[in-house]
């Protein structure tokens, strides 16, 4: 098996293990090396706009599974193992800039040999990605870039000396040149802050999920159940199924708060915005309409719930999902999107990465801060009032 031929199928065993992104890149950079050009490389660094990266998140479904067990066995199986042609990752480490590209390489490695262990340290350690930046390292002209960029330090080396920082042999000195951290490269090079490696792995995984348009299974107004205690030709039912029908999106996205304002992507970031305002008017007139069918005890009785109704909209705070990145580690938040997307109330990694304060604090229910709706959220308040004073009266009459 060829050289190329086995860094190919590294790269689909990669894409059928871990969350990647733009391996497509990678594979096009390799067969430029071994065809002796890099005119892929060289689109990469002049566009700017895409990060390759091996993310440690594993993926999930089992026919991705199955088939990263497949093309792993085939490499155990083999009879004959030819020696793994390395110097393409000290190429790529001395041409562009890297983050663990020798991790990259230690786990190539182990791929050839049909093993995976190094793949699985990666993932357990869960807080480092390996990527490959589009910023041109010859052009920023070290000087010691032409001696000591033939090795690196293994994954493994920093696994066995995570805690304490040791010399290298002659044979496996560190490589001074290559950019393990994007705080570094943001010190050499004008690239985009830390955050934005993660905003990259986060939006790459979150798209691909809304590719399937969750949502709308979700918040299905076929099934999900209203709040009406069985009362489903009302005006405010059909106001409510066709709230769902239109916003299920605008819903679905608070508790998976993209970072598009992180990316500067200011068409999505618009969009959102519009759907957001779109829904909370459209949600204000449904509430309008339920109390002048059912009043403010409706109200009332839904804020005194133990579980949140799932036919109706409780603006809560959004989940940020960088922040809960920034705060658990990215494989939580991954994991949390992954496993959390067709879930009526996602359950967060992270309780205090929650931003915004979108109601009035006094009923969850009706929740709109609307002058317009100030009548009746006094209305709810004062009822509330009632309550509890007969409450206490029927307390105190009872201790008498």
């Amino acid at each position: 098996m060829s050289s190329l031929l086995t860094l190919l199928l590294f790269c689909d065993f990669l894409e059928n293990r871990l969350h990647t992104s733009n391996l497509l890149l990678l594979r096009r950079m390799l067969s430029d090396f071994f065809a002796g050009n890099e005119h892929t490389l060289q689109d990469f660094i002049c566009l700017g706009a895409s990060l390759v990266a091996v993310m440690p998140m594993e993926r999930t479904r089992r026919c991705y599974r199955e088939e990263a067990a497949r093309l792993l066995t085939q490499q155990r199986q083999m009879k004959e193992k030819p020696q793994p042609q390395l110097c393409v990752f000290r190429y790529l480490s001395a041409r562009v800039a890297t983050k663990n590209i020798f991790w990259l390489r230690d786990m190539f490695q182990e791929f050839c040999s049909g093993h995976d262990a190094l793949l699985r340290a990666f993932v357990s350690r869960g807080n480092e990605v390996v990527s490959v930046i589009p910023v041109d390292i010859q052009a920023l002209q070290y000087n010691s870039m032409a001696t000591q960029w033939q090795t690196g330090p293994s994954l493994q080396w920093r696994l066995e000396h995570e805690q304490q920082r040791e010399s290298c042999s002659d044979s496996e000195e560190e490589d001074d040149d290559e950019i393990t951290t994007l705080a570094e490269l943001a010190s050499v090079a004008s690239i985009p802050p830390p955050m934005n490696d993660l905003c990259t792995c986060i939006m790459e995984v979150l798209d691909r999920v809304e590719e399937q348009e969750p949502w709308n299974r979700v918040f299905d107004p076929d099934t999900l159940p209203l709040p009406f205690s069985g009362v489903t030709r009302s005006k405010s039912a059909a106001a409510l199924k066709k709230f769902w029908a239109k916003h299920a999106r605008a819903v679905w996205a608070r508790p998976f708060w993209a970072p598009l304002v992180s990316m500067s992507d200011r068409r999505r970031h618009s969009a959102r915005k519009r759907r957001q305002a779109e829904a909370r008017r459209d949600f204000e007139t449904v509430m309008m309409s339920v109390h002048e069918e059912f009043g403010a005890e409706f109200f009332v009785q839904l804020d005194q719930r133990t579980k949140p109704h799932k036919g109706w909209w409780y603006v809560e705070p959004v989940q940020d999902l960088l922040l809960i990145a920034q705060h658990v580690g990215l494989a939580a938040c991954l994991n949390y999107i992954e496993s959390q997307a067709l879930q009526r109330f996602p359950i967060s990694p992270g309780s205090e990465v929650r931003t915004g304060n979108p109601n009035n604090g006094k009923s969850k229910s009706m929740w709109s801060i609307s002058s317009a709706m100030g009548s009746i959220l006094r209305e709810i308040c004062a009822l509330k009032d009632r309550n509890s004073g007969s409450k206490r009266k029927t307390k105190k009459r009872a201790l008498e």
